[in-house]
């Protein structure tokens, strides 16, 4: 039974459409025990990346840019097992690369202590005779150090001071430093002791023993042992190089491992008897039948099917969502996943997401490069899955940035009227097509300010559908109604201290206030038992509900100031390039700067676009009415980075 469970988990991998988990095991079976299989598989996995490091550090590949965008290859199953054949040859590879990795280690470390041992000779390289020197027939000699500077003259004064009587001595400082000098001092046989408690009292060293070479010969040792074990290592890597060539079988080895690694973890969760496997699992509705059907036909199985209970707070969660939101779908994982009362809040966040990002980002040129480069990934190398997505959001985000920059009149800047003007002697135009924010300030402050309230409450009709879902619906009419008529009506109230509004609708606006407020007072405590317990609660939720909003509002600012720094910016940069008189030299240098600055700016802004995109969504749209805290639909599927099976394209 056993080898029949592991084909059938071979072909579920394959497939990539089960989530296995752990269930009660049924009476008479029991659990398999694949830990040591696990164990195992993962140092093998770990010899392999290394290997595979090892190679990338020496012999890096060489790639496009576009390249890290293609698509896995495709590849039959018959294919699969001919290349996992191959992978005890890769696994050899491996250690063979490792092995020599190592003993680049050894040789650099080496290397290192035969500097150490070279830059400790230095201070003696001028000394003469070998360092263990100790003397002739009738003399002693004394080499060794001093801990402090010390020239010749101060030594012999010294010596003339402290022994008056001693006048065959001679004395020699090798070289001197601030932290040692090396001295050399020769006297009689008879006089040995005396000199040496002198010197002693400097706090004197004697050179450790050792054979007779000289200094300048064990310097000439170690510079030579360098030189040979620099030229082993250059043998070494060229060695890695020439091992580069298993690239590929490594690349595969790695994914085959990844795959065995998985297989025997989804085994941990199965129990087994002597001829029957049981497991259990979650698997998205659209992909059952096929999936069930294909069981079938190729094993003896018994496959229930039924829907997740109510009650079930581990089911996973799988988001679906056409071409337009799906880009966005990694953005709401970053923050949380729905729960399992949420709803999926991509495809009413993407229209405000993209809309955000151009309006923050704002220039038709930017937008344009942004849109052509996506749309060449794209159409070039067609990636897949997640990269497919985070291109199609950017491109959709190019889209808006054009549309934004037409209508806030930014094209790399004021280019246009700076080549009309300067170049061909035109007058300047008008460049946008509905504000321009640097010259309209406060009433592009407004709009975005009312995109904000718009998305706000979006947000609170989507908590009111929620509660209105759960059967909660005439507190579902409260608490949007009573936030729909408290804030829209405080906001001509507030325009009014900006623009001119009309005193008609600044008085509608008052009334509305006034009874959003009475409906929050009346209904935000519902859930204290007291009279007054409701009023005080209904009196705080009144006071959150402005100050939350008001700071809410002020938040979408950062609408206008984003945008308004990536045209500024522009412009300047252009103005900056546009400098010099001459029209040659203005040409030239408008070029130069308006690569470079417009480079910089774009790079700089898109990051903050990004950012603070995200950053309306998580904290002023999601704390609306998103929850989060679902768990991830993770199937058992085939984690290859470099191949894909071709029942998994099928998904089912």
């Amino acid at each position: 039974m056993l080898g029949e469970s592991k084909d059938i988990i071979d072909y579920l991998q394959r497939k990539g459409t089960v989530q296995v988990e752990k269930c009660d095991a049924p009476e008479s079976m029991y659990y398999t025990d694949t830990d040591s299989s696990v164990s195992q598989l993962e140092r093998l996995l770990q010899t392999a990346e290394n290997a595979r490091e090892t190679i990338s550090f020496y012999s890096p590949e060489k790639k496009k840019l576009t390249d890290s965008f293609l698509p896995r290859k495709e590849v039959e199953l018959s294919d699969f097992y001919e290349e996992s054949e191959k992978t005890d040859v890769a696994m050899a590879k491996c250690r063979e690369i490792i092995d020599i990795k190592k003993e680049i280690a050894d040789k650099k470390a080496d290397i290192i202590r035969e500097q150490t041992a070279r830059e400790a000779l230095i201070p003696w390289e001028r000394l003469d005779i070998p360092p263990n020197t100790t003397g002739t027939r009738h003399t002693e000699v004394f080499v060794g150090s001093l801990p402090d500077e010390c020239t010749e003259e101060a030594l012999k004064a010294g010596f003339a001071a402290a022994l008056p009587d001693l006048t065959a001595i001679d004395c020699e400082v090798v070289s001197s430093s601030n932290t040692q000098s090396i001295i050399v001092v020769i006297c009689l046989k008879k006089d040995s002791r005396r000199v040496y408690d002198y010197l002693r009292s400097l706090n004197f060293v004697r050179a450790s023993g050792g054979d007779n070479e000289n200094i300048k010969a064990a310097m000439e040792r170690h510079g030579k042992n360098i030189e040979a074990l620099s030229s082993d290592i250059d043998g070494d890597e060229e060695k890695i190089r020439e091992l580069s060539s298993y690239r590929e079988d490594i690349d595969f080895l790695i994914d085959f491992l990844t795959i065995r690694k998985d297989k025997y973890e989804a085994f941990k969760k199965m129990s087994l008897s002597r001829n029957v496997f049981y497991f259990e699992g979650y698997i998205p509705e659209r992909y059952c039948e096929k999936t069930v059907k294909g069981l079938e036909e190729r094993f003896t199985v018994a496959v229930t099917i039924s829907d997740v209970p109510e009650d079930d707070e581990n089911e996973p969660v799988l988001l679906k969502n056409n071409n337009f939101a799906a880009p966005v779908e990694e953005i709401t994982e970053m923050y949380a996943l729905p729960g399992k009362h949420d709803i999926d809040p991509n495809a009413i966040m993407a229209f405000f997401y993209y809309c955000f990002f151009g309006m923050m980002f704002s220039d038709a040129g930017y937008g344009l490069i942004m849109f052509l480069a996506t749309l060449f990934i794209l159409l070039k190398c067609k990636p897949e899955g997640q990269k497919r997505k985070t291109v199609m959001m950017y491109m959709y985000c190019g889209i808006s940035t054009m549309f934004w920059g037409i209508m806030f009149g930014s094209f790399f800047g004021d280019i246009i009227n700076i080549v009309r003007y300067d170049f061909i002697g035109l007058p300047k135009i008008r460049l946008y097509a509905w504000l321009d924010p640097q010259e309209q300030l406060m009433t592009t402050m407004l709009w975005c300010f009312l995109f904000g309230v718009v998305h706000l409450f979006v947000g609170v009709g989507i908590k009111g559908y929620m509660e209105w879902r759960d059967g909660q619906r005439f507190w579902a009419v409260c608490d949007t109604l009573s936030v729909y008529l408290a804030v829209g009506g405080a906001l001509p109230l507030c325009a009014g201290m900006i623009i001119d509004v009309p005193s008609d609708i600044k008085t509608v606006g008052k009334y509305c206030a006034i009874a959003g407020v009475i409906i929050i007072v009346l209904t935000a405590g519902r859930e204290s038992k007291s009279f007054f317990g409701k009023i005080g609660s209904g009196l705080y939720a009144v006071y959150n509900t402005i100050s939350g909003y008001l700071s809410d509002i002020l938040s979408y600012a950062r609408l206008l100031a984003l945008g308004l720094v990536t045209g500024i910016i522009g412009s300047v940069v252009n103005m900056m390039g546009a400098l010099p008189s001459n029209k040659v030299a203005k040409a030239i240098v408008l070029a130069v700067v308006f690569v470079f600055g417009h480079t910089v700016n774009f790079g700089i802004n898109v990051i903050g676009a990004y950012v603070h995109t995200n950053r309306l969504q998580y904290v002023e749209f999601f704390s609306k009415f998103y929850n989060g805290g679902g768990k991830k639909f993770t199937p058992l599927k085939a984690n290859s980075k470099t191949f894909k099976f071709k029942e998994e394209i099928s998904n089912g």
